[in-house]
């Protein structure tokens, strides 16, 4: 039984719909020599270099689906990241756009990559993002914007979910929703890395028939495929096949079988062809890489392709003028202000990041306010207060800063793909980041300190509390902002996981309530002034028991703290000024701020 007719033969949209969604200007793209080596190991131990791409060459037009195909560790998903320009580091050869040198900042303006995984911005309903995509990406009134929206929401069969959560679509709809993402401005352009990878057969067919579909629109549109089904293999109209980073066919879906014929390579009869392909190519039936290679490049039927009917490539190149680039459809300060709206939206919603938060301080505040109850002024447990006011800064500390490296590495991905497609400029995203993460950061820091303050019995005086607060506010925003940083340079979740509270460690060690900054050992005092908690303390305790503070009460005989300076010269404070530890707070904040920017760029260029 032939494998093909298992298959249903009519799935997806109709072609027409997206004739609705006119494509800007029909975009050929061209490569010619194409390589890329990268240098095995790392620093002292490199091992030389190593070729993922090996002089390939060859055309993928508008109009036209266009499938790379291979076996695992092809080069498949190298070849996509090049084309699109998330790869440059190592690259050789030359890449056309209508026959003209290709601009990669201006290419990138009117291409799109969809990566494997469905990188989505989760607690937005699907309506939600595809309308913050419209606002940054048209330049358009509200109503067109909605109009655009709808439609592409109907041809794509979301209407149904318009409402739903991104983290609540099924992997079906979540694909659906990147693509739908990206056809908001029209790209003419668009790459698909693995677009059905881990949909069941179903849905795997009607993304490639919406693939097709958008192809048949006047698109140029690219994805990688593992090893389709045979149905599934006869919709792409070119493939380009590799096998250990070299072309072993280009060509049309139809000569595939034809141009293997004449190798003396028969395909059995119902067998797939795109399996019998990826066995040749993983030398399951005999060494023929040479041989594959050797007619890839000089067959002629591998220049074939769907615009035969409708003319010669030469024809197809005079036609097209040089692509005309739009630059940002927004404004930086307009990208800030739907930036800032989404990410206020996505805070709230949260509830790791508010109900949550609100709620463990809220708690903690209560809880501490009975362990420490009314010993605020009592000059027997002196030592007892200065614990609560370290601990209140250890808890604000930890309360800031694990809930900001847990999130944080979850967006890059999100941050990574929005930012190379051109949606928004890198620094609009962080202000908006910046800024949307401050109201929640300093109201749970506020009501966690004027719950203990006032419970523990601290002076009822308004400028006392004004510092305390302030410098525990203070001292949690620092936390969040080293959160951020260690999100932004942590490779994957686990790694932040680890490293935060490693981090966190010495910067609590070397603030003066373990261990003296004059009992430090002269060799590591250097570490003390790195301890951004150090300062946040010293502040506490000069707003606590400094200002000139009357005698504490003493209930016993003899008292050794009555007098507030003997506390702070015990803890090497006493010539503390709350002005500098404000200004040092305020450099170890701004110099996170800026370092995690600097790294994030980092990040997003290291992709290419």
């Amino acid at each position: 039984m032939d494998v093909s007719k298992s298959e249903p033969q009519e799935v997806g949209p109709p072609a027409n719909l997206f004739g609705e969604l006119p494509c800007q200007v029909a975009v050929n793209l061209e490569f010619n020599n194409l390589s890329l080596t990268v240098q095995q190991g790392f620093c002292w131990k490199k091992k030389g270099f190593k070729t993922l791409l090996n002089n390939l060459s060859g055309q993928f037009n508008s109009k036209e689906l266009t499938a790379i195909m291979g076996p695992s560790g092809a080069g498949k998903s190298t070849m996509i990241n090049v084309l699109a320009g998330y790869r440059e580091t190592g690259m050789t050869g030359q890449i056309l756009v209508n026959g003209h040198s290709r601009d990669l900042v201006e290419f990138q303006k009117i291409s799109c990559c969809i990566m494997q995984n469905d990188v989505l911005m989760p607690h937005l309903s699907t309506e939600e993002a595809m309308m913050v995509a419209a606002h940054l990406k048209l330049n358009e009134s509200l109503q067109v914007k909605k109009e655009i929206v709808n439609k592409i929401l109907t041809v794509l069969g979301l209407m149904s979910c318009a409402k739903t959560r991104t983290n609540n679509l099924s992997g079906g709809q979540s694909k659906k929703l990147s693509i739908g993402l990206e056809l908001v401005n029209n790209p003419p352009v668009m790459f698909f890395d693995e677009p059905i990878s881990g949909l069941d057969s179903a849905t795997s067919i009607q993304v490639i028939s919406l693939l097709k579909c958008l192809a048949n629109g006047g698109r140029t549109i690219i994805c990688t495929i593992h090893q389709p089904s045979s149905f599934r293999f006869q919709m792409f109209d070119k493939l380009f096949i590799l096998s250990q980073g070299q072309c072993i066919y280009r060509g049309t879906a139809s000569h595939l079988i034809p141009h293997l014929t004449t190798l003396n390579l028969h395909c059995p009869n119902y067998h797939n062809p795109a399996d019998f392909i990826i066995e040749l190519a993983t030398r399951t039936q005999g060494d023929m890489q040479a041989v594959l290679c050797q007619a890839a490049q000089s067959s002629p039927c591998c220049e074939k392709s769907v615009e035969d009917n409708q003319g010669s490539a030469t024809d197809l190149e005079s036609e097209l003028t040089p692509v005309e680039l739009p630059k940002f459809a927004t404004s930086m300060f307009k990208q800030f202000s739907i930036l800032f709206k989404r990410n206020l939206t996505v805070i709230h919603r949260d509830k790791m990041l508010t109900s949550r938060r609100l709620t463990s301080h809220m708690v903690m505040g209560l809880l501490i306010g009975l362990l420490y109850f009314d010993i605020g002024n009592n000059a027997n447990f002196a030592m007892d207060n200065t614990a609560y006011l370290f601990f209140s800064l250890l808890f604000l500390v930890f309360a800031a800063l694990m809930p900001t490296i847990l999130t944080f590495p979850l967006e890059m991905s999100v941050i990574i793909r929005e930012h190379l497609n051109s949606w928004y400029t890198l620094h609009a995203y962080y202000l908006a980041k910046t800024c949307a993460d401050v109201p929640i950061q300093m109201t749970c820091p506020i009501m966690y300190c004027t719950i203990v303050y006032w419970m523990t019995s601290q002076p009822p005086e308004a400028v006392r509390l004004l510092f305390f607060v302030s410098f525990s506010t203070s001292v949690a925003l620092v936390a969040q902002s080293l959160g951020l940083l260690i999100g932004a340079a942590s490779p994957s979740l686990q790694v932040a996981t680890f490293a935060g509270p490693i981090t966190a460690i010495p910067i609590v060690l070397f603030s003066g309530f373990f261990i003296s900054f004059q009992s430090i050992p002269f060799y590591l005092r250097w570490t003390s002034y790195t301890s951004y908690v150090r300062y946040g303390f010293e502040g506490v305790l000069l707003s606590i028991y400094g200002l000139d503070r009357k005698n504490l009460e003493c209930k016993e005989k003899v008292c050794n703290f009555e007098e507030p300076k003997n506390i702070l010269q015990m803890l090497d404070v006493a010539e503390g000024k709350i002005y500098i530890d404000f200004i040092i707070l305020g450099v170890f904040f701004t110099i996170l701020r800026v370092a995690t920017y600097l790294v994030l760029r980092y990040r997003v260029r290291a992709t290419r």
